[in-house]
């Protein structure tokens, strides 16, 4: 669940929205406030999720507020807040702000841009949480978790479990996409995998490497295997 804060100046559109989220079980409204020094006291105790502002603040007022923040949580309350204000085209782009709506819109579309929110936030919390379970396996047999090989491993295989693309055609419809998101070519990340593997295998304990991957004798497996035996035992520890 997560907890939203709401600041709003108008008392009677406040217990709308209150109304509004009282039906969804991911969204508790934790508190409200008709300030936004209230409202930036509560977003320093880290533990609001979400905000919606209804002040009809300037731009300079959004801002200036916002640097009171703590630095502690800037990237917690990136792209987690929906200001309403009649000024909305003059308001511009700002790393907090999802969303800028007109204070006379419905109800309806506030509820479903916060919804956006959340779902961008589990989103964000699964995958951590994925990358985790993925690590540990790694660092079990011996994977140097400094090496960037090792993590565009991990995120090979958090990409593989997400989108559930068993195709097995790494070269094609996985390796791309890592060497895309962190600026590198296609070759790059395959020697970087195999450089970790490799390292890997030199490290890790025989008949740990034995027992992980079902050999029969002492070999080197391929980044593929690494890969598709890491999927089973993520499978078989969501079971």
């Amino acid at each position: 669940m997560l907890n939203l804060l709401i600041i709003d100046k108008d008392v009677n559109h406040s217990m709308k929205l209150l109304n509004e989220f009282s039906k969804n079980a991911e969204i508790k409204v934790y508190n409200v406030t008709s300030t936004l020094l209230d409202g930036i006291k509560l977003l320093n105790t880290g533990i609001i999720d979400i905000t919606i502002i209804n002040l009809n603040c300037t731009i300079d007022e959004i801002t200036n507020a916002f640097k009171l923040i703590s630095k502690s949580y800037i990237e917690k309350y990136n792209k987690s807040m929906i200001v309403l204000s009649s000024k909305v085209s003059k308001l511009t782009s700002n790393d907090f702000v999802y969303s800028f709506i007109d204070d006379t819109e419905d109800i309806s579309k506030i509820y479903i841009k916060t919804c956006e929110i959340v779902e961008n936030k589990f989103y964000k919390i699964n995958k951590i949480d994925l990358l985790t379970k993925i690590n540990k396996e790694l660092e079990y047999i011996g994977y140097n978790m400094s090496y960037n090989g090792t993590k565009y491993l991990s995120e090979c295989i958090a990409l593989i479990y997400s989108s559930h693309d068993y195709s097995e055609n790494l070269n094609k419809n996985i390796y791309p996409v890592i060497a895309k998101k962190y600026n590198k070519t296609i070759n790059n990340v395959k020697c970087s995998i195999t450089c970790a593997t490799t390292s890997m295998f030199y490290d890790c304990d025989e008949t740990r490497l034995k027992n992980y991957f079902n050999f029969y004798t002492v070999i080197k497996p391929k980044p593929k295997v690494v890969i598709y035996t890491i999927l089973n035992k993520i499978y078989n520890i969501k079971c």
